[in-house]
């Protein structure tokens, strides 16, 4: 990590927040888990100087929906540049109550909390 002399690496990067800011450190082309072109002073490429754009946005936006939009044009650059390759998912087990409507889990944390302003109580006919 202190050399920088390395083409690729297995890592496991720790968090398990939906919420992307936790992560920062990753994304942001200054931040110190940046593993992809490490230590710059300034964005390397144009789709990195997009996504730490993106990133600031998100972070500031109060809006829900705009900023789940400005995420979801970052998770895009991710995919499309893959400068990480996401290797495992855990296994996720769930339960739920058949009186909740609107339950979807996920596989990111918090897997049935995600969605939350979806969840509603089912009332009896």
């Amino acid at each position: 990590m202190t050399s920088r002399q390395f083409e690729a690496c297995l890592l496991g990067l720790g968090g398990g927040d939906a919420d992307p800011n936790p992560e920062l450190g990753v994304w942001l082309s200054a931040g110190a888990m940046h593993l992809w072109n490490p230590g710059q002073k300034q964005p390397a490429t144009p789709w990195e100087r997009e996504l730490d754009e993106l990133m600031r946005r998100q972070m500031t936006t109060i809006d829900y929906g705009a900023r789940k939009r400005i995420y979801d044009s970052a998770q895009e650059i991710v995919a499309t540049r893959a400068p990480m390759i996401f290797l495992v998912s855990p296994h996720v087990v769930v339960a739920e109550s058949g009186k909740v409507g609107g339950f979807r889990p996920a596989i990111m944390d918090h897997q049935t909390l995600w969605n939350a302003d979806q969840l509603f109580l089912k009332t009896k006919p």
